[in-house]
């Protein structure tokens, strides 16, 4: 085998290199686009969990006082 044998091998190895690379940066590309809307879900999570832990603390004082309120009122016959 002649060095001129060679040159179009090198030259296939050179073109599936770079699409390899090509792949691996899309692929990169794509995790961090991934990584970016975990992000943001995570964050609407911890809003949503606030929001609801308000809702659940004002529930419980309802319940509270409907308690209240019903152990005031009379018996019905």
């Amino acid at each position: 085998m002649t060095e001129h044998d060679l040159v179009p091998r090198v030259d296939r190895l050179e073109i599936r290199v770079d699409g390899l690379e090509e792949d691996l940066r899309a692929l990169a590309d794509t995790v961090d686009d991934i990584r970016v809307t975990v992000d943001g879900h995570t964050a609407t999570l911890a809003e949503h969990t606030a929001t609801l832990d308000g809702h659940t603390a004002t529930l419980d004082g309802h319940t509270e006082m409907l308690t209240e309120i019903l152990r005031r009122l009379p018996p019905v016959a």
